[in-house]
């Protein structure tokens, strides 16, 4: 391996280490903060602090989960869920087919 691609190979290390270490600090910091990034939740958000009033009304409507009963909330919750792994199974079954195609003989016109 030459010296240019040995420096290359540094530097991208160096930089991942160094992203990796940034991004576990910025999470530990945030663990405590509701979401784990240490940024606001959507209940205390920049709407929330500038205007008090709106606050409850912002935060009500933002949300996408039915109101009121929980049990219809986690039903809704579960509803998402199950469309989502629906999602994922598809992909994964396109991926195998995917990965299990077979090369076509090409012919020349």
């Amino acid at each position: 391996m030459s010296s240019t691609g040995k420096i290359t190979l540094w530097v991208v290390i160096i930089l991942v280490v160094v992203v990796g270490g940034v991004w576990w600090w910025v999470a530990s910091r945030g663990a405590g903060a509701g979401n784990g990034l240490g940024a606001p939740s959507a209940s205390t958000g920049a709407a929330a602090v500038a205007n008090p009033s709106s606050a409850s009304s912002t935060a009500a409507a933002s949300s996408s989960l039915p109101q009121g009963n929980s049990n219809q909330a986690i039903n809704q919750e579960m509803t998402d869920i199950n469309a989502q792994m629906n999602g994922l199974s598809s992909d994964t079954a396109s991926v195998s087919q995917s990965m299990n195609d077979q090369p076509v003989q090409q012919t020349n016109p």
